[in-house]
């Protein structure tokens, strides 16, 4: 599903839609949001640094929710939700600015992750 907040301009294609007879273009929008909005396995707990929040908006949208308390010293407290435990993977770039709190599964695969990466970084580069 494409993140449609993100969408600045679009081209009309020069040939006929393929939307179900009873369906339009916003009920189609409407299912699809509604069985994404509900089809998340694993909902994430994590503090973002407060200088990698926006950043972090930008890349989960809506999958990201703040807690609605003003921010900490330690950063902005968030839920974000994802499909699948491996997707949680999309926080390593995040480094250290987001610790994850729960769940226990979340954190012990982010943390499986970044043990194999910086393995794989502790080798010597082949030439």
């Amino acid at each position: 599903m494409y993140r449609l907040e993100r969408i600045t301009t679009w081209k009309e294609m020069h040939r006929p839609r393929r939307i179900r007879e009873d369906q339009t273009l916003a009920t189609v929008a409407a299912a699809l949001i509604d069985q994404w909005a509900d089809n998340h396995a694993i909902e994430v707990s994590a503090t973002i640094d407060q200088t990698q929040i926006e950043r972090a908006q930008r890349i989960f949208g809506a999958r990201l929710v703040r807690d609605g308390r003003e921010e900490s010293a330690s950063g902005h407290e968030v839920t974000i939700r994802f499909q699948h435990l491996e997707d949680v993977r999309a926080l390593l770039p995040f480094g250290s600015a987001v610790t994850v709190h729960g769940p226990p599964e979340a954190r012990a695969h982010l943390g499986a992750l970044a043990v194999d990466l910086a393995c794989h970084y502790a080798s010597s580069p082949k030439s």
